[in-house]
């Protein structure tokens, strides 16, 4: 009779096999040690890869969307994580949990701040968009961290769920769209339906962590809540990956160049027409929507545009109007907005008596 293969005589499993294993542990452990050793150095690298590919992806490069696959990586771990925490669990409780914080982490420090360079350089003087960046600044810093992050995400299940969540989300909003190619109106419900999906999926495992049925009460309407929630704030969503090159209220274009900006009209003048121009860079092969809405006096009139992407001097377009109310004089305002209202750029002219 033929003794089990892969143990020795008392069941042990053979010693090349216990040094394989010895050996991936004394790396895992070496590789931690130097991410504790150096922490910024995995923020730096993301935040310097994030401006690199902000600078790059207005001019059509393809290095900018090689960057953002890797970008996509980590986000599908996100995706991942909690089916390949349990796995490992079961099999290595102790280190498996300790391996798989450690990677998400990297991850989400990865995410947050590639995402940083193009948040940053498409918000504009708007307290919404400042507050949205922000925030995400603020993440950034709690994921670098440890003791924070230990205490306040990865301690508790609900927690990590929620701030995994909230990368995947942000993730998908910036890196799908120079992926994909996909126009900033499209990326925002998509982006809300995956995180969406996600946590309905992840529901059950984050039930079970909460105790009180109070709090998975809470739970679950919070969850029901989220996609409206994220939708109604969309507003204050800076518009990354697209970026204003140059705007300015004029009253004349000639040929797509715009004559001498204004800040000041007679309502003499008025009968030359207005003209608010813009100039804006897309991702190459990115199709965008552009609105530009005149507002004045509790009223407002919206015209559209589109915009071909892969310029580096931006793709010019302009808004030319003639028709003015009796009631003209006062302060204008001229945004240039996504469909999804948010602003690209604010421009502002006066018209006196």
């Amino acid at each position: 009779m033929s003794e089990p293969q892969g143990s020795d005589e008392a069941g042990r499993p053979p010693a090349a096999s216990v040094r394989v294993r010895i050996g991936i542990a004394g790396r895992i452990r070496r590789l931690i040690g130097s991410r504790h050793r150096y922490p910024w150095l995995l923020p730096l690298v993301s935040f310097i890869g994030g401006w690199i590919g902000f600078a790059m992806v207005k001019r059509g490069e393809g290095f900018a969307r090689a960057i953002a696959l890797l970008a996509l990586v980590g986000w599908f771990w996100l995706l991942v994580e909690p089916w390949i925490r349990q796995w490992i669990e079961r099999r290595r409780p102790k280190m498996g949990n300790f391996v798989v914080n450690f990677v998400s982490q990297s991850l989400q420090q990865e995410l947050l701040f590639f995402s940083l360079p193009f948040l940053i350089g498409a918000t504009q003087r708007d307290l919404g968009q400042i507050a949205f960046t922000a925030v995400v600044a603020l993440a950034a810093l709690v994921s670098t961290a440890d003791p924070i992050y230990e205490r306040v995400v990865a301690r508790r299940a609900v927690r990590r769920l929620l701030f995994h969540a909230y990368c995947s989300w942000l993730s998908a909003l910036i890196v799908l769209p120079m992926v994909l190619r996909l126009p900033v109106e499209r990326a925002l419900p998509v982006s809300v339906i995956a995180v969406t999906a996600w946590l309905l999926l992840t529901l059950p495992m984050s039930v079970r962590s909460l105790k009180h049925g109070v709090t998975r009460a809470i739970w679950v309407a919070g969850v029901v809540a989220l996609p409206f929630a994220l939708w109604e704030l969309r507003a204050q969503v800076p518009p990354a990956g697209l970026a204003v090159t140059s705007a300015r209220i004029t009253q004349t274009i000639t040929d797509m160049n715009p004559g001498q900006a204004v800040r000041e009209i007679k309502r003499t003048d008025l009968e030359r027409g207005v003209v608010a121009f813009a100039a804006i860079r897309a991702p190459a092969g990115l199709s965008q929507d552009i609105i530009f809405e005149w507002y004045h006096n509790g009223q407002f009139e919206r015209v559209s545009a589109t915009i071909h992407g892969g310029n580096a001097d931006g793709y010019r377009i302009f808004s030319r109007k003639v028709a003015f109310p009796p009631d003209a004089a006062g302060v204008w305002i001229v945004d240039v907005l996504t469909p999804q209202e948010q602003l690209l750029r604010r421009l502002r002219f006066s018209v006196d008596d």
